[in-house]
Parts: structure tokens; C-alpha cells; sequence
């Protein structure tokens, strides 16, 4: 709210000197929002609620606002004031739409039975949505399939994100509609038998709630890596001939899918590639695999396969690295000694993207395309390359046993990043390289996250005996 308001209404505030939405006073300077608003643009058919972070102040270049999260004290009560002050105050006063995104509050919107306190004490009402992710949690692989969807009496939108800020962005291929529309290879040791996996199981289904699907067709994360366009800090970092291909496709496969979802993933993948990349059935066939393969080699590289293993997702984000983090999968997996298979995973990440590269050379040249997929598949193998052998080298110095495969692991860091450099150098649409320096990078809500050479530089003097 602007910071006037609180001047002129004090009672707003709490003891903490936060705004109370539960408060009287709010609820007449609501009031008068809202109807200023529906006055002002009676054009807007509804509101989308996010609430949890509100970003204010001259950082945010909003000087002039205050704001909180409007959840305070007793998180059922505030949730449940709010979102029936909006269902009578917008969805039944004004007609228009609530669409309130379920993300605060714990596990309000992963926990079934939390979910469905707050949800049954609302009554329903023919303008009210809850909007709530597919994965419980981030957007992240092996991360359980949300047991909210289709449960209560409220309508539902899904989340998707099609460029997901921790596997990078739409750089390279990274292929997830199959996985959230038929469930990811890992809800097979993941999930329980009697648990929904995915979307065909929640959507145009009997007596289904879900009304909708929306991507993150772009979006996601503070920085880079950027795709394409001019981006960064005050658009500094341009990307002339980038594409949004990967994301689009993720977009794409999802939207055609919730409009009719009598067709496969695979259906509308190879329709993507006939009617927006001109690709003939050979060249879609070729498309599609890479487009499996590169799910099966994100998962390896960035995550795990393994029920056996305690791993961190949390070791990237955007284009960075948390060393720290990187170094709590490796000591876990040692913990239980199952190093061996931590780095075989890694390894076998870079085997399917030799694969994918592979598969890219060999479309047609007709293909227009071909160059900008062909670039992101090597992209992709580099990235890949580099995080299998940051793994290995850091693995090599715990064990402290050989200090020469150590130093050949660091050459091969060194070398990877120069082709790395080369790819970019040569190839004009090729997205923005993640960060290499060893310097903390300014991301709200992330602490740790650094450059690659983090992981390494420490490894580059270490002698064993010291």
C-alpha cells in the first residue's frame, strides 16, 4: 500500500508495525481500493493473489509502498479472512475472478490435509480459483507429484513451468511436458502406487476440479542464463539471434495438451516441430528423442536416480553454483558409501548428451532451425561435462589418494570451460554462458550461490600430507 495510508490510518498496523489485514480499518482501506480500482479499469475480469513476497522500497524502484506478507499470527485464520474477503468483496460484489495462489504458509499447498483445512471453510463460489504447482515444492525433479490437485471442492488451475530457473532456463534442450502430463521416470521409486503422478490423472477426468492449466512460459529466476533479446542488468546482455525454442516447446506441448488431451506428449512434440520448425517426419522422429533423452540426462546431471541417495537439488540455480551444497551431496553420498554411485550418475548424464549431440547432427540440413539446436545441444554437453567432472575432482580431493588424477580433473575443467567460451564465440544464438568467477552473486532468497570456478579453485594447490 502506498506509505501514506499508514500515516493516515495508523490502526492498520500491528504491534510490529506490520499491516494487519484482519484489522477494521484494513478492511475499509480495502474497500476503497477495490472500488477504486473497478472504477478506474472496469475492463479487468479478475485478480491473481500472490502473496508471501512482496518486494518494496527504492530496490525495488517502489519508493513510495509499503507491503508485508499479509499472513501474520495464526496462519489458518489469516488465510481464511483473506480469501473470503476477496470471494465477497470481488468474486460476488464486483463479479469478477479470484484466482489465489496456494504458495506460503508451510505446506499449505503441498499438504493435503492442510490444504483442505483452509479450502472447506471457504464456500464455494462460481468465481473462485486455487492455483497450486504440480511438483510438491519447487520446480524440481524429484520432487513428489502435488497430492492437492484435485482434492476439495474448489476449482483448480495447475502450474507449469516451462523454462525452470534451476535446470537452465530454456538453454538447452530440457524436455518436461512428457514427465508432468505421464509422470517422471523417478515417481517409479518416488511415489506410492495409490498416488497421483500426473496430470492425465487429474485432468478431464470424472468429476474433475482442475479448470485450467497455466505455464511459466518464461520467468522464473533473478538472472541468467538469457535465451535471447536484450536482458540483464540494465539490458546490457543481448542475445541477437537467440531463441525461445526450448521453452516455447515445453509451452506448447503443455497448452495443446490441456485443450485436448485425447493425443500423447509425443502427439504434439512432432506437431511442434512440423508446424513451427518446418521438420519433415524423419526430422521429427529425431526431434522427439532428443527431446526424451534430454530429460533422462538433466535428471542424472542435476539430480538423482537413485532411492538410495540423499541429494540436494538446491546446488543451482539460474547460472551459479552452491559449492556448499555441491559438497553436502558428495559427503551424503559418502555417509553412505555410495559415491561410486553419485559419480556414475553424473557420468552416465554425460553419455546421454554425447547421445543428444549426436542426434541433433544428424537432422536435415533443410532444417532451419538445425544450427540454433545443434549449438544447445552441445551447450547442454559442456554444462553437463562440467558438472560431472566438479563432482569427480571434488570426490578425488576427499578421498585424498591421488593427487595426479586430481590435477588431470582440473585440466579437464579448465579445457571444457575454453570450448565452452568457443561454443559461444562461434555461435551467435547460443545463449549466455553460466557464471564461471569465483564471486558471490546478489540473488534474494539465495545465499552461497557463486560462480563454477568455486567448486574448483579450492582443489587447484591442495597437496596431500598438508
Amino acid at each position: 500500500l502506498p506509505e501514506m495510508i499508514a500515516e493516515l490510518e495508523p490502526d492498520i498496523l500491528d504491534k510490529a508495525g506490520k499491516m494487519d489485514i484482519c484489522s477494521s480499518t484494513m478492511k475499509k482501506v480495502l474497500d476503497c481500493m477495490f472500488d477504486e480500482m473497478f472504477s478506474e479499469f472496469p475492463q479487468i475480469s479478475g485478480i491473481y493473489i500472490r502473496y508471501g513476497e512482496t518486494y518494496v522500497g527504492d530496490r525495488y524502484l517502489t519508493p513510495f509502498h509499503r507491503g508485508n506478507n499479509p499472513i501474520l499470527g495464526d496462519a489458518l485464520t489469516y488465510h481464511r479472512f483473506l480469501i473470503q474477503y476477496l470471494t465477497d468483496k470481488v468474486c460476488e460484489e464486483y463479479n469478477r475472478e479470484i484466482y489465489y495462489r496456494t504458495w506460503g504458509f508451510g505446506d499449505f499447498q503441498y499438504d493435503p490435509d492442510l490444504y483442505l483445512e483452509v479450502s472447506n471453510a471457504i464456500p464455494e463460489h462460481r468465481n473462485l480459483y486455487f492455483c497450486i504447482k504440480h511438483t510438491q515444492g519447487d520446480f524440481h525433479r524429484t520432487f513428489r507429484f502435488n497430492q492437492c490437485l484435485n482434492i476439495g471442492k474448489h476449482k483448480q488451475i495447475i502450474e507449469v513451468q516451462a523454462a525452470r530457473e534451476y535446470e537452465g532456463k530454456g538453454a538447452y534442450p530440457n524436455y518436461v511436458a512428457d514427465g508432468i502430463i505421464n509422470g517422471f521416470e523417478e515417481f517409479k521409486w518416488l511415489m506410492r502406487e495409490d498416488e497421483t503422478c500426473s496430470l492425465k490423472e487429474v485432468v478431464n477426468t470424472e468429476n474433475s476440479l482442475v479448470k485450467g492449466i497455466w505455464t511459466w512460459s518464461r520467468g522464473g529466476g533473478w538472472d541468467g542464463p538469457y535465451i535471447n533479446g536484450r536482458n540483464g542488468e540494465n539490458g546490457l546482455v543481448v542475445v541477437k539471434e537467440g531463441s525461445e525454442l526450448w521453452a516455447d516447446l515445453n509451452a506448447y506441448v503443455i497448452s495443446h495438451w490441456a485443450k485436448d488431451t485425447s493425443h500423447s506428449d509425443r502427439y504434439y512434440a512432432e506437431q511442434y516441430a512440423r508446424e513451427e520448425l518446418g521438420m519433415d517426419i524423419r526430422n521429427q522422429e529425431l526431434f522427439y528423442e532428443i527431446c526424451v533423452k534430454s530429460a533422462h540426462a538433466v535428471l542424472l546431471g542435476r539430480g538423482t536416480n537413485s532411492p538410495l541417495l540423499e541429494f540436494s537439488v538446491w546446488w543451482t540455480r539460474d547460472q551459479n553454483i552452491n559449492y556448499a551444497e555441491l559438497q553436502k551431496n558428495i559427503e551424503n553420498a559418502e555417509r553412505k558409501g555410495l559415491l561410486d554411485v553419485l559419480l556414475e550418475e553424473k557420468k552416465q548424464s554425460v553419455v546421454v548428451w554425447k547421445e543428444i549431440v549426436a542426434l541433433a547432427q544428424q537432422l536435415s540440413e533443410k532444417t532451419e532451425a538445425k544450427t540454433y539446436i545443434v549449438a544447445t545441444c552441445r551447450y547442454g554437453f559442456l554444462l553437463y561435462s562440467l558438472y560431472e567432472v566438479m563432482y569427480r575432482a571434488n570426490v578425488i580431493a576427499l578421498q585424498k589418494n591421488n593427487e595426479e588424477k586430481l590435477k588431470a580433473a582440473i585440466m579437464e575443467y579448465d579445457q571444457l570451460w575454453n570450448e565452452w567460451i568457443e561454443l559461444k564465440r562461434n555461435n551467435a544464438g547460443c545463449p549466455t554462458l553460466f557464471s564461471k568467477q569465483e564471486e558471490p552473486l546478489d540473488l534474494i532468497g539465495y545465499y552461497g550461490n557463486q560462480g563454477f570456478d568455486a567448486a574448483i579453485n579450492p582443489l587447484r594447490d591442495l597437496k596431500y600430507g598438508e
